[in-house]
């Protein structure tokens, strides 16, 4: 499923300056991709991004996380920032 829109991956996503850069790159047009590292995290950011973006969990320390993080972003297409 390819994105049409440019995308934008913010990584820690869930609060703090990560929400609030993906909120301001959802108000600029993008499609964010925006991580968390807790399933209550995810779902918060879901219900930000709405069908404007993909929420995901990411863990860096667990190469399985990683590399399905990587797998789910390179289907959506180009990430441009």
């Amino acid at each position: 499923m390819a994105i049409e829109k440019q995308i934008a991956v913010v990584t820690g996503g869930s609060r703090g300056i990560g929400k609030a850069i993906a909120q301001q790159l959802l108000a600029d047009g993008y499609f964010v991709v925006a991580t968390a590292t807790s399933d209550s995290g995810v779902a918060g950011i879901q219900e930000y991004l709405a069908d404007d973006g993909k929420a995901l969990s990411l863990n860096l320390a667990d190469t399985e996380s990683c590399e399905t993080f990587c797998k789910t972003v390179n289907a959506l297409g180009a990430v441009s920032v």
